[in-house]
């Protein structure tokens, strides 16, 4: 039996913490809502636990003038096979889902709410098009079961039980829509099956069905009832219902492990007799054979068993829910008032407890900030986002509901987007290109038994095992009798010129990225290496940073230190407000490619590795450590079968964004008319356009890196590739550029490494983008910290999920004009005031607020950020030449008491005034003159708390 419950509930939004917490207390297989009154600000994870996957349909407010009511949602346990159908709503609010009971059986669920006006559609308009809309999907699905409930608003209908449906209505009756949707469920072969009416005798939420269904009462609904509205319990008979089941898992227990006999047992083995004479695959199966037997002599075990309750519940808490249910399970079949009457005491009880477990548990999770800060972010993220995967998913038309073919899908999707490899042309052979450029010459890497030690120390305990089952804590735990074998081994490998097979196998994990969860295409995979592995890839790239520092050029920002988006940014913006400034427009391109760290030929990479000067063992290492990679999906206990990866670097691992940073070392060659500026794959090209030659040359430009990707195998997409110009001219030259013989298209903004640009570089679609994802955020926070109490608990939060909205990347956008300033600050002052309140301390204003709380305001923080990142540029911790040299110092003919640091440099417009070098060099000469500041010797700490304290002193 699938036991369902429904209720309108007249919003949610102020509701999701009681909600939530009375889900808890139940186990219902579906929870169905009318009126949820949500948007797209509230997550899934505020309303339901991990036991639930949620379907919702909120209004679009955007579409109407109100700003509450509608809104349908359905929730359904993980273990049932549940397929939305997205194609099946109506002008109506309503939401339908399939659940696959068994092989034979499906049941169709729609919830739907009539109100008077949605979306330009009436009331009679929905029912109409709902009933049309239901009328083509009987016809299509004719053996199957359904079952619709929700809030109707057909309230004069007299719905008896038992009766045939055209007999619910007096022949005389006029009411077209009543009539029409009697006649229609009489043609369906529907029965209504509630009976239950509301507090004015009337029946506006129905249940019709074409199955034996039953309706009840609830007795303890999950937020507090409407007076037109009752909460119902509907149990829907079937009994071949065949749940989706998890396998067991056992885990170790580490932290009941006796290290002390297991770091004994790795040092009395003589590790050098063991590995004398083997290769390195023996070796490597010795090693793990010795940590797994000491693990398994020495690390207790359990078989991890699932959980329905929430981390609060206590075990007296359990017991009394089970007690609960048991005395309801007899009143319901046997009628006796006493078991109802043990009932409602154990209910009230139990409701008590609850209240009392929670209170206790929020106390602990505020007080872990100080001690194990990773409580707290468990909690907070657990109600931001969840990555439950839906029991039943779909690929190219297969659709399944078993833990093994979901990831079997997942694996099939994910090895679809590899690029097969081509034999490599013998004339293309590393040998061949002996003589080519390359920049260094390194053969080996340097090893040391200590720098091995120093990076099992520092391994994140938190984090869980890769494919070889050794976690990061027994690496720690045992790190100084461990480094000695581990050294051992890696050099071992290096001399061999091998990678071990299990250091180049990955465990992936399906994340979500957008669209519907039960479309396997709407994944990405996050693979996850063995540690041993990770060090290992550490001490090589530090060698390899050093070595091959000239190969990577100056136009790429990813991936490497001292550089980030914002260097990108900057730079990009110079270029633009300087041609800007001497009227002229850009053109700027942007590209894409599809899947460009998973196309990369293994074949072409070894060769670029062998012409930037990569030799000896350590190039047959790196060939070794290219080939033969394997990976398996798991998800929800469940492992797909190993695959073999065949192009790409390594996902997850340290040194796959160093190769893949070498295999595109060489793009600068394709621009020789234009500017580039790349981080990790995202490019843009930058051409000034001063007359038509000049968009001549950006299509050569273009031309040019077309048959650059030919030859690299790089697999552009036009689709995605756009073009944008720059401009103040009320009529700029425009033109159509091609890549791959397709036409670019055009935008008038575009969302550049998370900052959107204008056609006038206003920013102003961007400070609407920010503040308006910082007020979703700062929404959540104040739900989510609603039985917290102290105040660094919500500057916490506040600081994390809004503020940082508001901040980042603030060096390239930071707005000069009064109205965009006042926005982004209106954030933070809705905050002061929510924390004034929750603290019980009334504030004058918005600057007392500051100070009390010891919080800047937003323009003062953007301020400081600029000349911090000023000072970082000018001391060389921003590893980018192209804006040190940028910075025009002021030499003076003559002393004088205050000297400007930086020369004024003169601009002809306001674009030019706002860009970041101008803005930050005038601001640093006038705060250089009032406080003890040297852009050479003052560090950014003391530099910062100078800044600071400028506004708190005043």
């Amino acid at each position: 039996m699938l036991s369902v419950y429904y209720q309108n509930v007249r919003g949610l939004r102020t509701k999701t913490n009681e909600f939530y917490r009375n889900i808890c207390l139940h186990s219902f297989d579906l929870i169905a809502v009318t009126e949820s009154w949500l948007n797209d600000s509230i997550y899934d994870s505020e309303l339901f636990d991990g036991r639930y996957c949620v379907w919702r349909r909120d209004r679009d407010y955007n579409l109407t003038n109100q700003e509450l009511g509608g809104g349908v949602l359905l929730a359904t346990r993980k273990h049932l096979s549940v397929t939305p159908r997205p194609n099946w709503n109506s002008s109506a609010e309503d939401l339908w889902i399939s659940i696959n009971l068994s092989r034979k059986s499906v049941l169709h669920i729609g919830i739907i709410y009539l109100c008077k006006q949605n979306q330009g559609y009436t009331k009679s308009q929905q029912l109409s098009n709902f009933l049309l809309k239901l009328n083509d999907i009987i016809l299509s699905h004719p053996s199957d079961k359904f079952l619709v409930l929700g809030d109707f608003n057909l309230g004069n209908i007299n719905w008896t039980k038992h009766i045939k449906l055209s007999h619910y209505l007096p022949s005389n009756y006029s009411d077209h829509d009543e009539l029409n949707f009697v006649d229609h469920l009489d043609t369906f072969g529907f029965s209504q099956f509630n009976g239950i009416s509301n507090q004015y005798s009337r029946f506006l939420d129905l249940v019709v069905s074409n199955s034996d269904v039953s309706v009840e009462e609830c007795h303890s609904p999950l937020v507090p009832l409407d007076p037109h509205h009752k909460a119902l319990c509907i149990t829907y008979k079937c009994s071949d219902f065949n749940p989706l089941k998890s396998p067991p898992r056992t885990v170790h227990l580490y932290s009941k492990s006796d290290w002390d006999s297991i770091n004994t047992g790795i040092q009395n083995f003589d590790w050098n007799k063991a590995f004398h004479d083997k290769l390195l695959h023996e070796c490597v199966e010795i090693f793990y054979d010795k940590l797994y037997s000491l693990r398994d002599q020495f690390i207790p075990s359990k078989v991890l068993k699932s959980t329905s309750h929430p981390p609060w519940y206590s075990p007296a808490l359990i017991k009394i829910l089970k007690e609960k249910n048991k005395y309801f399970l007899k009143f319901k079949n046997y009628g006796n008032k006493s078991d109802f009457n043990s009932y409602c005491i154990l209910r009230s009880r139990a409701k008590m407890l609850e209240t009392e477990c929670y209170d206790a548990y929020i106390t602990r999770v505020e007080e872990s900030i100080k001690l194990n800060p990773k409580t707290f972010w468990s909690f907070a993220k657990s109600k931001a986002k969840t990555n439950s995967l839906p029991s039943c998913m779909t690929f190219e038309g297969n659709i399944t509901s078993s833990g093994d073919e979901i990831c079997k899908l997942f694996s099939d999707y994910f090895y679809s987007t590899f690029l097969e490899p081509d034999k490599l042309n013998p004339s293309d052979s590393p040998g061949e290109v002996e003589n080519l450029y390359h920049d260094c010459h390194i053969s080996s890497i340097q090893l040391d038994q200590s720098i091995i030690h120093n990076h099992l120390k520092r391994l994140d305990t938190c984090k869980s095992a890769g494919p070889d089952k050794i976690p990061p804590i027994y690496l720690v735990k045992c790190a100084e009798q461990l480094s000695f074998p581990i050294y051992l081994l890696f050099e071992k490998s290096l001399k061999e010129g091998k990678v071990p097979d299990i250091w180049k196998a990955a465990f992936v994990s399906p994340i979500h990225k957008k669209g519907p969860k039960n479309d396997v295409k709407n994944y990405r995979p996050i693979s996850k290496l063995c540690i041993i592995a990770k060090v290992f890839e550490k001490i090589v790239q530090r060698d390899l940073n050093v070595a091959l520092k000239t190969v990577f050029k100056s136009t790429q920002h990813g991936f490497l230190r001292g550089r980030s988006t914002v260097t990108n940014l900057l730079l990009y913006n110079e270029l633009l407000t300087e041609t800007m400034d001497q009227g002229y427009q850009a053109d700027v391109v942007y590209t894409d490619y599809s899947k460009a760290f998973d196309r990369i030929d293994h074949s072409l990479l070894l060769i670029k590795l062998f012409k930037a000067g990569i030799r000896g063992n350590l190039f047959r290492w790196f060939s070794s450590y290219v080939s033969n990679r394997t990976q398996a999906v798991v998800a929800s206990n469940f492992q797909s079968d190993w695959v073999k990866i065949p192009s790409g670097v390594p996902q997850g691992s340290i040194l796959g964004p160093l190769l893949f940073l070498l295999f595109i070392s060489d793009i600068d060659s394709c621009f020789s008319n234009s500017s580039i500026y790349i981080f990790a794959d995202d490019m843009k090209i930058v051409k000034p356009i001063i007359n038509e030659n000049d968009m001549i040359l950006l299509q050569n430009d273009l031309n040019n890196l077309d048959k650059y990707c030919n030859d690299n195998k790089l697999d552009l997409n036009p689709s995605k590739c756009s073009t944008i110009t720059f401009t103040r001219k009320r009529q700029p030259t425009l033109t159509t550029y091609f890549l791959k013989g397709h036409a670019i298209g055009r935008d008038s903004k575009i969302k550049d490494l998370g900052v959107i640009h204008d056609s006038k570089l206003l920013f102003d679609a961007h400070i609407d983008a920010i503040t308006a994802k910082a007020s979703k955020a700062l929404g959540f926070i104040m739900r989510l910290s609603t039985n917290f109490k102290q105040a660094k608990t919500f500057k916490i939060l506040y600081c994390t999920y809004v503020r940082s909205n508001l901040e980042y990347a603030s060096q390239v956008w930071n707005p000069r004009y009064t109205v965009y300033i006042d926005r982004i600050e209106r954030i933070q002052k809705r905050f002061m005031r929510y924390l004034s309140y929750r603290v019980r301390y009334p504030l004058q204003n918005y600057k007392e607020g500051c100070r009390q709380f010891h919080i800047l305001p937003l323009i003062n923080r953007r301020e400081i950020c600029d000349l911090l990142f000023l000072l970082r540029i000018a001391t060389s911790q921003i590893d980018c030449p192209q804006l040190l040299e940028k910075l025009k110092f002021y030499v003076p003919n003559r002393s004088r008491r205050f000297n400007p640091i930086f020369s004024n440099i003169t601009v002809s417009t306001n674009y030019r005034q706002n860009s970041y070098l101008w803005r930050a060099c005038n601001n640093f000469n006038h705060v250089s003159i009032n406080l003890d500041i040297d852009i050479f010797n003052t560090s950014i700490n003391k530099a910062r708390n100078i800044l600071s304290c400028t506004f708190f002193d005043v």
